[in-house]
């Protein structure tokens, strides 16, 4: 099993970054469209006009995949993060229950040993 060094603190350091980003995905997004708009129309020539049309067209199912993909690589990283958390918390708590639940006294090594020739039983 591979060892896991998860640095809490670091992911959410790495995602408030990448949404500070991706929240200008949008207004970005508003400029291309206007300049493409803008191209296509002052190109001066249809071919030209239709050749900045089919761009958009093929580029917009990219665009919205980078979009999307974004959004679920944050919302993954977070929601990983807080499983390794819990995993961790439940471990600590499991080691201490397991420290503090000592065995009954009668229940320890050399407690039930039977006598033996020459020995007294305890």
């Amino acid at each position: 099993m591979p060892a896991w060094d998860i640095d809490p603190g670091g992911v959410k350091g790495i995602v408030v970054k990448t949404q500070g980003v991706a929240a200008h995905f949008e207004d970005e997004l508003k400029s291309i469209g206007t300049a493409l708009e803008g191209g296509a129309h002052n190109g001066s020539s249809q071919i030209i006009a239709d050749a900045i049309s089919g761009y958009a067209e093929h580029a917009k199912g990219d665009i919205t995949f980078v979009v999307h993909r974004t959004g679920a690589a944050m919302a993954a990283a977070v929601k990983a993060t807080s499983a390794y958390l819990r995993g961790d918390l439940e471990m600590a708590a499991n080691a201490q229950h397991s420290a503090t639940s000592a065995p009954p006294a009668d229940d320890l090594p050399g407690q039930h040993r039977s006598p033996g020739p020459g020995r007294r039983p305890d």
